[in-house]
């Protein structure tokens, strides 16, 4: 039978998050995550709660494996009931997109066909070395348009010295991102809060 730690490893896989991204949701550090996940530790039932929460799952499930299993309840019924969108491909945006503080899209180079939950979608081609740990170069990344609402963890395109770049957003202190983060690649200190134009919410290859 799974342990505690290894269902929150399945439900944290399920939704495409990474240690360090659930620890920063949860306000815990990296290492905890991953002692809960090799069950050193077990997360305190205040804590559980949180975490079921954040892995949109039961905290009942993640204490005793009984009750709804958020990898195959009804895993059909929810993927089939999802609109197909027709996602277009767009050449990577620059400054000159941006209108009215609005990001304006070029004509579409390609589509895609993606269930993925979202309302204004588009998709770029991940080109920056700087976030191939999580966007590896040539990948396809989908974006939402309708996503501007600044979330910690969550990466965005922002305007930064005249490009525009994909970076995780983190707050106290306000901050850009690449991933990881390495001593190579500083975060962008922020003196008031920027505006996100997309949130990244899938990336996928394209054959």
């Amino acid at each position: 039978m799974k342990s505690v730690g290894e269902r929150i490893k399945q439900a944290r896989i399920r939704i495409g998050l990474s240690q360090m991204e659930l620890a920063d949701a949860a306000k815990v550090s990296q290492p905890t995550i991953a002692n809960w996940e090799n069950a050193t530790h077990i997360p305190r039932r205040q804590t559980l709660d949180k975490l079921a929460s954040l892995l949109e799952t039961s905290p009942y499930w993640l204490e005793s494996g009984i009750g709804a299993n958020p990898e195959t309840d009804n895993l059909s019924a929810r993927y089939l009931s999802r609109p197909i969108h027709h996602i277009p491909i767009m050449d990577w945006p620059n400054i000159s997109h941006i209108i009215d503080q609005e990001l304006m899209l070029s004509q579409p180079r390609d589509y895609l066909s993606s269930s993925a939950e979202c309302q204004k979608p588009f998709a770029l081609i991940a080109n920056d070395p700087n976030m191939a740990a999580l966007f590896p170069i040539g990948v396809v990344i989908i974006f939402d348009q309708s996503l501007t609402q600044l979330q910690d963890g969550k990466c965005y395109l922002f305007t930064y010295d005249g490009e525009i770049i994909l970076r995780r957003w983190h707050s106290e202190p306000d901050r850009l991102e690449a991933l990881p983060n390495l001593s190579s690649v500083d975060s962008i200190l922020l003196n008031k809060r920027p505006r996100p134009y997309a949130q990244a919410i899938l990336s996928l290859r394209k054959h």
